[in-house]
């Protein structure tokens, strides 16, 4: 059924009730959309399908209720407080530096570090988000991201990434690449980012589905950064199913069916190689030239693309949230390094490959 706004609740009894459907009818509401959790969840709720999953869904989005359930739960986070306008900033915080981000966004939207006070003050009066604002201790650590399996409570699968460069600074021109970790090389890590996320979706109240979750490590110690219920973005399910045989998404079905997990056979994924996803960025304005998809995976170590620019399309400005962007890639590479190599050649190539010119203004010239 078509609504304006698959976020809204009410848009979707109205569209519902318009269609004589009942919510009690069906087996599952779910959703694997970010900005639908929630409606999904109050819905299953009101279906009496699950109990509850309405708070699950908002301490999975909302970044102050998440960081203070995980905090209770002794799980290392940054402060944090909430601001709502100039009067607050007045009175937080004390300490700079600071991350402002919106409470409820993903994809570093609206999202940035900053130094000074009246640069927040500056950054409330102005941002096109609507607060309130989350305001938060910068980390310095190392950005790594923890994908995985819970069922039952208990992480039965769980992966690991090491970003390229902390997302945060795609604004300062940031290349968003994330290489997954062999864990046999890597253990401890490994053992500690499954202590943290055991320990967070616990006091989240996620106990069955998959997550995607972004820490810090600094100085030897895991910080937790956020969690959502969802499958990562970019493609974070390409590079975990050929890595290690796990199809997030099928796993996600379950969890909602409340059915096993499936069975992973040893040595799953089927190649020793290690992978990695990175966007792929070019000028902004109206393309006039770009690669085709053959000439992407003809680079080397590149085993899946998807474009999303084409000669006559628009490229917008990548520096605003890491969702934007022309294409994603898969590169694989016989260790981490090999992989990284190759993304920082493929981003250079692809970058000067594209003819863009300044797209027409929209009240003419």
């Amino acid at each position: 059924m078509l609504v304006a706004d698959q976020t809204s609740v009410d848009q979707a009894l109205a569209g519902l009730t318009r269609n004589a459907l009942d919510l009690r009818d069906f087996d599952a509401v779910c959703s694997g959309l970010e900005f639908c959790l929630a409606t999904a969840a109050v819905l299953s709720d009101l279906a009496r399908k699950t109990d509850r999953a309405a708070f699950g869904a908002v301490a999975m989005r909302d970044k102050d209720v998440q960081k203070a359930l995980v905090r209770a739960a002794g799980v290392r986070t940054a402060q944090c407080v909430t601001v709502s306008g100039a009067a607050d900033v007045a009175a937080h915080p004390d300490r700079f530096p600071v991350v402002v981000k919106p409470l409820s966004g993903s994809g570093a939207l609206d999202t940035f570090r900053i130094d000074r006070r009246e640069d927040l003050a500056e950054y409330v009066r102005t941002t096109a988000t609507k607060g309130p604002w989350l305001v938060e201790e910068f980390i310095s650590g190392a950005e790594f991201q923890v994908d995985g399996v819970v069922r039952g409570g208990e992480v039965t699968f769980l992966s690991m990434g090491r970003y390229l460069e902390n997302i945060i600074d795609i604004h300062d021109g940031g290349l968003v690449g994330c290489i997954a970790l062999p864990p046999a090389l890597h253990t401890e890590l490994f053992e500690t980012a499954k202590v943290v996320a055991q320990d967070s979706l616990k006091a989240l109240e996620h106990v069955d589905g998959v997550f995607h979750m972004e820490v810090f490590v600094r100085d030897g110690e895991m910080i937790f950064g956020e969690c959502g219920a969802r499958v990562g973005g970019g493609r974070t399910d390409e590079v975990v199913e050929r890595s290690f045989g796990v199809n997030l998404h099928d796993e996600w079905v379950r969890g909602v069916l409340g059915r096993p997990a499936a069975p992973v056979a040893p040595g799953a994924g089927g190649t020793n190689a290690v992978h990695g996803d990175m966007h792929l960025y070019a000028p902004q304005g109206l393309v006039r030239e770009a690669p085709t998809k053959d000439e992407v995976l003809a680079r080397p170590g590149v085993v899946h693309v998807e474009l999303k620019i084409t000669p006559g399309g628009t490229m917008p400005d990548v520096t605003s949230a890491s969702y934007l962007h022309a294409g994603v890639a898969v590169i694989s590479g016989a260790d981490d390094q090999e992989v990284e190599s190759r993304m920082k050649e493929l981003s250079a190539w692809f970058a000067a490959s594209v003819v863009t010119e300044p797209s027409p203004s929209p009240d003419g010239p």
